[in-house]
């Protein structure tokens, strides 16, 4: 079975990495890709995976509770068309996951996300499904004070917890909540944190400690919504 210690040391990647991923943009078709898929594997997806692997190896050196898997914690390269009506194949960024498990289906993890100009760092609970926001929103109502000084630890940080959905009322069995200081927070969809990552860094070794630092940073928040999905 492969494991981390299978991959050597992240460099980088290399500019071609995103040269390739700004072609595809551009050129966003099988006949164009299927001759320059070596090139993929090669400066895109061979590089994130050693940048997984040593990000697990430095996890696992600092007892940090997440993992990184090169073999399943990378997206594949390409989109499902089925219900879109965006047909384009491919997707223009590749992206991984950091969980507790290192595959990409667990509750709470960190995302890294590589794209010319549009590169970052997510962490949080994505459209988690009823049972789990049910779970989260008693615990912020029975541990609020704690709640809000993780939601302050990570704006020490310049992280800015935001969702990508919000209910239009109070959700059901929380109305009694309208007027609590985590009122907002209970009518999320989602608990994310971001951080946007220069084109720069990511040609960088030291890219593997931004990740660690940032997983480091929102490891508060993993944790509170892991204990409420254990509760």
């Amino acid at each position: 079975m492969t494991t981390s210690y299978d991959f050597p040391p992240f460099l980088g990647f290399r500019p071609q990495a995103l040269d390739f991923l700004r072609a595809l943009k551009q050129h966003n078709r099988r006949d164009w890709f299927k001759p320059r898929k070596t090139v993929y594997e090669d400066e895109v997806r061979w590089p994130m995976q050693c940048l997984v692997a040593e990000v697990d190896r430095e996890l696992k050196r600092r007892g940090l509770p997440l993992r990184g898997d090169p073999a399943q914690g990378l997206f594949r390269i390409y989109r499902d068309t089925r219900f879109s009506r965006d047909k384009r194949p491919y997707k223009t960024h590749i992206g991984a996951v950091l969980s507790r498990t290192g595959t990409r289906r667990d509750l709470g993890v960190v995302y890294i996300h590589v794209e010319p100009g549009a590169s970052f760092l997510g962490a949080g609970f994505w459209k988690p499904d009823a049972a789990f926001l049910r779970r989260w929103r008693r615990r912020m109502l029975q541990e609020t004070e704690l709640f809000l000084e993780i939601v302050r630890q990570l704006q020490a940080h310049d992280l800015t917890p935001e969702t990508d959905a919000v209910l239009k009322r109070m959700p059901r069995g929380f109305e009694e909540a309208a007027h609590t200081p985590v009122a907002e927070y209970l009518r999320w969809r989602s608990f994310l944190v971001s951080q946007d990552i220069p084109d720069e860094a990511v040609l960088r070794p030291d890219f593997t400690y931004t990740i660690v630092r940032f997983t480091e940073q929102v490891l508060s928040l993993l944790k509170f919504g892991w204990d409420a999905a254990d509760i």
